[in-house]
């Protein structure tokens, strides 16, 4: 499957586009999250990746706007996939604060058992706290019968309204069940029918992680799997672009962007390409390079 990020695009914009989505030879576009954020009237980026609940509906767009892309989508015969925030909420405006911002669903907010343990992880080589700890937010506690509810119930509807498939965003601090953690397992048997795809982002991470991640889902990642088509293979994302810590693609020319991506294509059967919102070279993804690239029979390495 080859997806192409619209990351922070209003969905109407998205719509339009979807035309030539399509005839660059993707076959699905992703969303960013569209749950309710801290902050209705701040446009950084993100602010969409600091919601106060699982409702559906902020900045980019309401939920008749995601029906008619889904409707025009399916005309295209393209799949939707929807970025969500499952692992963490919206912190108070304190700087490096950990505590649930006040406008954050009240079922949860006052449930100490719904949080994860109010220590920041330091070491994201040491499990226990990348699962346990927080990511400099609120982190929620995957095992809480409470936050899956919560979850299952705003992936069903996102289905109810046409969308084929899910990203988890930080999937990597969401633990496993073979490390006592059931919430993959209860969300993905939650849902009300089956989707194309469902993947979670699990960067700089060991061979055997992955693996493990891959048993419940496709694993959107940086690095190497036993198996090719287990993972999606990236060039970039809102992280290596944006981010303040890591943002290591942020000086690389686009027409290098694009050649990695005809490279992961070779050997790759599912690959994202990240469109830069942000700037002049936003258009890269109608390049001739990508289109063939998407196009391109996979070699085994």
């Amino acid at each position: 499957m080859r997806i192409l990020s619209l990351f922070d695009c209003n969905l109407n914009n998205v719509r339009e586009v979807l035309h030539d989505v399509k005839s660059q030879g993707f076959d699905a576009v992703q969303i960013s999250p569209l749950q309710n954020t801290k902050d209705d009237n701040s446009h950084e980026w993100w602010m969409l990746y600091q919601p106060i609940n699982f409702e559906i509906g902020n900045r980019i767009g309401s939920i008749d706007d995601l029906k008619r892309l889904c409707d025009e989508a399916s005309r295209q015969h393209l799949y939707v996939i929807a970025d969500v925030v499952v692992n963490h909420l919206a912190a108070t405006d304190y700087k490096f604060s950990l505590e649930p911002n006040e406008r954050c669903d009240k079922d949860l907010l006052y449930s100490r058992d719904c949080w994860k343990e109010k220590r920041n992880i330091t070491n994201w080589d040491n499990r226990y706290e990348v699962t346990h700890y927080c990511m400099g937010l609120p982190g929620l506690n995957p095992n809480n019968k409470i936050v899956q509810e919560k979850v299952i119930n705003m992936l069903n509807r996102y289905i109810e309204y046409g969308i084929s498939g899910f990203r988890f965003d930080a999937a990597k601090s969401i633990a496993l069940p073979e490390e006592g953690c059931d919430f993959f397992t209860n969300v993905t048997f939650g849902l009300k029918r089956w989707l194309p795809i469902i993947y979670g982002e699990v960067l700089f991470s060991d061979k055997d992680l992955i693996q493990k991640y891959a048993k419940y889902m496709k694993v959107l990642t940086n690095s190497d799997a036993y198996d090719n088509s287990d993972i999606i293979k990236f060039v970039e994302n809102k992280d290596s672009y944006l981010s303040s810590e890591l943002s290591f693609t942020k000086h690389v020319p686009i027409w290098e962007i694009n050649e990695w991506y005809n490279n992961i294509c070779e050997y790759y059967p599912n690959t994202l390409y990240y469109a830069r919102n942000y700037s002049y070279d936003w258009n890269s993804w109608r390049s001739d390079l990508v289109h063939n690239a998407n196009l391109r029979l996979v070699r085994k390495k």
